[in-house]
Order: structure tokens, then C-alpha cells, then sequence
């Protein structure tokens, strides 16, 4: 028995080995391929600590112009039932802020220890939304003159190839036909942590007609970044920063850069404030308007968040509620959204960032809500913000 027992400890260990010596020699071949890689694969802001934005580096600032004129009023128009329902979901999931603006007013605003109004953290992909509130920018302004125009009037690179055709409206739409870049391989791991995301990005094949159908893509948007880099003249933090951001009123907030000098990478990580994400949700609220300031036409607004012809869950870089489902997919090679029950309210909108960091419109209430926290693949997307509709007072 002895023996057995010896035999099978040695078998383990054995595995054990394999599999130590296997990570360790893949993290090496990164560090070969792209030290970049590694570094952030080692030293890297990790998903459970949302806050730790530092650990992102490098980053280039989008300069804000903060104005201190969110309304605040009391909760008196929402339920107290519903709203500790919805904090108590949001303790569940370690969340970092949890806010509820209703009817022109900021009505609840709550911090977890060790957070406040000052923190910023990962949004992971509500940066995607950001990102068509400044093509949209681009369009009224007349560097793009249309979103049906094909992406490779900038990116010179792919003409003559098979991505020749791919629109603008496709990429916002998730359907331009890009490979998509599988998790946990080469091709993936380069454009999340290398240090040269345009060569990674370019490097992708089609694998469906462009147009044909909905592929959630993180290089979709990544293209994005460089048209409108190609077609302003400017760097994005700096068009963004001229074009919305500082227009809202909101502070400045930090690009997780590819390399010193290089591309952000326009899929994730636009590192702001949850009171900064209230005010994108108001300026889609608002069809485009800050005050007195029309920032994007209204139009546009109407474009983005209408539904697409190959997901009617998909506008152009956010969510749409409305046809309800269970489960909502990505694409075939990434794990699916849950959602235990329908949305209670037909017209919600909402930036989704893995893991649960959320910003839900709902226009039909006037209501916006924004959760950030550590991100959990269990994430469930229907209990906060039903909670909080469910205790609107009609």
C-alpha cells in the first residue's frame, strides 16, 4: 500500500511539475515574444482589485475641465425598499460605488469602505461607449464623413484585401467580419497586454463576410481608435478629452496606453470616477445635451442606441434591454451574460464592462445608474437595475 501511495505522490508531483514548468515556459516565450506581455501579465492591475488603476501602465491623460454641478436631491422619488435591494446586490458583489440619478437629480450615492467620489477605477468595456460618443464627434465635425464609409479610407493597410469593404457602421455594430482574437491565445494575449497594439490588431484575418453577422470584437473597436486617430490629426486621449470629455464636465481620467507614446487600448480601460460615468449616462440620457451645450447631435444619440440589424440587443458599442433573454451572447469562443429575468423596463441602454461595471439608462424614468466593483463572471444583470426601477414612484 505503501508503494501505491509512493507511486501516486510521484505521479502528481509529477503533473504538478509539467504544469509549473508548462506556465513557466509560456511566460517566458511572452517575455521573448513581447516583455510587455509579461509584465503586465505579472505585475498588472487584477480584475478583483477595480481600483488599482496604477498598476496599468503607461497611461496618457484625457484632460478633463471638472464641474462641481451634479443636481443632488433627496431619495424621495424612489422606493427605500427597492434601493436597499439593489445595495444589497451591490455588497454582494464587492462593489466599488453604487449611484442612482432620477428625474434631474442625483438621489443616492454610496461608496464601500475605503472608496469615494474621488476613486477611479477599471470600466473594463463601457470605455466601448465612450468611444462611438466620439466618432460621433468625428461625423459632426466633418473628419468622417459618414459611417457607411469603409474603414480602409483611413487604414490604408487593408486595401486591397478582403477587409477592404468593412464600414465604420460595421465596426460600431459588431459586424464587420474581423477575426476575433480567442481568449487565452497568442493573438489575444498580444492585443490585451502587448506593447504594439496596431501591428496586432492589423495582423487579423476576416473570417465572415463583412456585414453578415454580430461578433462581439474587441478589435471592431480597436479600429475605431485609429480611424479617429487618422482622420483628426490628433491623438484620441487628446480628441476625446476636446470633443466630449471635458465638455461634460467631468475630471480628468487615464488611458491604459499599449507602450510610452503608443495607442490606447479603446476596447477597456478609460480609468475615471463613477460620478464621471453618470455623466456619459446623462449625455446619452440627454440626447447629446450638457445644459446648454448640445455636445453630439441628437441624431447621433438616436443612431448609437438603436437596434442593429444582426443583434437587436446591440446598438453601436452599447447594450440595448429589449428583446429580453436569459442569456445574452458575446460570440461563440466567450462566455455568456446572465440575466435571471427579463429587464423591467423595455428602453433600458446600458455600458457593459466584464464583470458587472454598468452604466443603465433607462429615458422612459429619466433614470440613470451606475455600478462599478470588482468584476464576477456571475454577474447577474438583471437584479440592480430592477430593483431600482421597480422602486421609482410613478
Amino acid at each position: 500500500m505503501r508503494k501505491i501511495f509512493r507511486w501516486a505522490g510521484r505521479i502528481v508531483g509529477g503533473i504538478l511539475g509539467v504544469v509549473i514548468l508548462g506556465a513557466l515556459g509560456a511566460l517566458v516565450a511572452a517575455w521573448i515574444a513581447d516583455p510587455t506581455v509579461a509584465r503586465n501579465l505579472v505585475f498588472g492591475q487584477s480584475l478583483s482589485e477595480p481600483a488599482a488603476v496604477a498598476d496599468s501602465q503607461p497611461q496618457e491623460v484625457v484632460r478633463g475641465l471638472p464641474r462641481d454641478d451634479i443636481p443632488v436631491a433627496p431619495p424621495d422619488t424612489l422606493d427605500p425598499r427597492g434601493l436597499a435591494q439593489a445595495e444589497a446586490y451591490a455588497d454582494k458583489m464587492k462593489s466599488v460605488a453604487l449611484l442612482v440619478f432620477h428625474r434631474g437629480a442625483l438621489r443616492y450615492e454610496k461608496y464601500w469602505p475605503g472608496f469615494d467620489a474621488t476613486t477611479r477605477t477599471n470600466p473594463n468595456s463601457m470605455h466601448k461607449g465612450v468611444l462611438a460618443l466620439a466618432v460621433g464627434g468625428a461625423i459632426a465635425d466633418g473628419h468622417i464623413d459618414s459611417v457607411d464609409a469603409p474603414a480602409s479610407r483611413w487604414i490604408t493597410e487593408w486595401r486591397g484585401d478582403a477587409h477592404r469593404d468593412i464600414t465604420l457602421r460595421e465596426l460600431l455594430q459588431m459586424s464587420s467580419g474581423l477575426e476575433v482574437p480567442v481568449f487565452g491565445t497568442w493573438k489575444s494575449t498580444r492585443i490585451l497586454f502587448g506593447s504594439d497594439l496596431q501591428t496586432g490588431v492589423l495582423g487579423l484575418g476576416t473570417e465572415a463576410p463583412h456585414g453578415s453577422e454580430f461578433q462581439y470584437n474587441n478589435a471592431s473597436s480597436q479600429v475605431l481608435v485609429m480611424v479617429l486617430e487618422r482622420a483628426t490629426g490628433k491623438r484620441y486621449a487628446q480628441y476625446l478629452s476636446e470633443r466630449v470629455w471635458q465638455r461634460l464636465g467631468a475630471g480628468d481620467a487615464g488611458l491604459w496606453m499599449d507602450r510610452v507614446g503608443g495607442m490606447p487600448r479603446g476596447f477597456c480601460c478609460l480609468f475615471a470616477t463613477a460620478r464621471d460615468w453618470l455623466r456619459v449616462g446623462r449625455l446619452v440620457l440627454d440626447h447629446g445635451r450638457v445644459g446648454e451645450d448640445q455636445v453630439l447631435p441628437a441624431a447621433w444619440i438616436d443612431a448609437m442606441t438603436a437596434p442593429s440589424p444582426r443583434n437587436p440587443n446591440f446598438g453601436m458599442q452599447v447594450w440595448l434591454g429589449s428583446p429580453p433573454a436569459k442569456e445574452r451572447p458575446y460570440n461563440r469562443h466567450t462566455i455568456k451574460a446572465f440575466h435571471s429575468a427579463p429587464f423591467a423596463a423595455q428602453d433600458i441602454i446600458y455600458l457593459d464592462g466584464f464583470g458587472g461595471q454598468r452604466v443603465y439608462i433607462v429615458p422612459s424614468l429619466e433614470l440613470v445608474i451606475v455600478r462599478t466593483g470588482v468584476s464576477s463572471t456571475d454577474f447577474d444583470d438583471a437584479i440592480l437595475p430592477n430593483a431600482v426601477i421597480g422602486a421609482v414612484r410613478r
